[in-house]
């Protein structure tokens, strides 16, 4: 472990010479700590991800991709600004594996999305007629490789992992990276939805979410022999696209690392008024702002808020 734990610091410090420097929001972490802002978080990330339990579980057959893929995006619109619209634990994981989300923390937001999705199948179950917990594969809203197109386990793997890791790149790309796509970010992603279950739905449903997977299978006792495949492939996923944004854009502010080239910048471009360091502080503290308050129309949505 500890030879593991060497390398992995090893190939940390490599990528601090990005190839497109990652510029942070904050210095040393999450904009705010406060035991209030995270309980803000994390009952955003509950309801974002009961939510789209609730109604991504009911879209059916061909209303499945626009349903899913605009829930999707609108609710990451609607957490964006408090927890940063996560509603994913493979997207979770990735930004914990950059360092653009302390781990602790990260865990938390999962535990949070995943009992979101499961009392989201909960509601389900009150809502729609002839819904029942433990009600079996017949249950809305449950992933399997054998409901559409008859496919092998193995091919289940690997559209799940390329699905996946598609989804978190896009947010890497769009949320983490800069420029970034400022606010039309959390519209990328729910097309980025869209067309993944467009094109995989039939083939295995198209979960991208190991939250989505859990709460049906526990609900309405569904596919328990491949549920565990689904998760273990989307985290997967989720890890190969945050090692490739480290290469990409270095690592986050977890990793004491990922804002040396960009600081440089702010310090060069300081020098002659009033200073590079009171530059350096004074961008810093703009990005922040522009964060917290949203009162820009230019502003980065950023996954690592909470």
């Amino acid at each position: 472990m500890a030879l593991l734990a060497e390398k992995w610091q090893d190939f940390i410090d490599w990528c601090r010479s990005p190839c497109i420097p990652y510029r942070k929001f904050g210095e040393g972490g999450d904009v705010e700590s406060s035991n209030k802002k995270l309980y803000a978080a994390l009952a955003a990330e509950f309801l974002g991800m009961l939510l789209f339990a609730l109604y991504g579980g009911e879209a059916r057959d061909s209303a499945a991709a626009y349903g899913n893929g605009l829930t999707l995006a609108i609710l990451v619109y609607a957490t964006a600004n408090i927890s940063g619209g996560h509603l994913n634990p493979a997207v979770t994981l990735g930004t914990m594996i950059s360092g653009h989300l302390p781990w602790r923390r990260g865990l938390l937001y999962m535990l949070a999305q995943f009992l979101g999705g499961i009392v989201g199948v909960l509601f389900q179950v009150a809502l729609i007629p002839d819904a029942h917990v433990d009600m079996g594969n017949e249950g809305p809203g449950c992933f399997t490789h054998l409901g559409g197109k008859f496919i092998r386990v193995d091919q289940l793997f690997g559209w799940e992992l390329v699905m996946t890791f598609l989804l978190v790149s896009v947010v890497f790309a769009v949320a983490v990276s800069k420029p970034g796509h400022g606010n039309i970010g959390p519209l990328a992603v729910g097309y980025t939805l869209f067309a993944s279950a467009f094109i995989g739905g039939p083939l295995t449903g198209a979960a991208l979410n190991p939250a989505r997977v859990f709460g049906p299978a526990l609900i309405y006792n569904c596919y328990w022999n491949t549920a565990f495949v689904y998760i273990v492939v989307e985290y997967l996923g989720g890890a190969i696209a945050a090692v490739l944004a480290l290469m990409l854009y270095g690592p986050g502010p977890e990793h004491d690392g990922g804002h040396e080239a960009d600081l440089l910048a702010v310090q060069m471009a300081g020098q002659g008024s009033g200073g590079s360091g009171a530059a350096a502080k004074g961008e810093r503290q703009g990005l922040i702002n522009v964060a917290a308050n949203g009162s820009s129309s230019g502003s980065q949505w950023n996954p690592r808020f909470g």
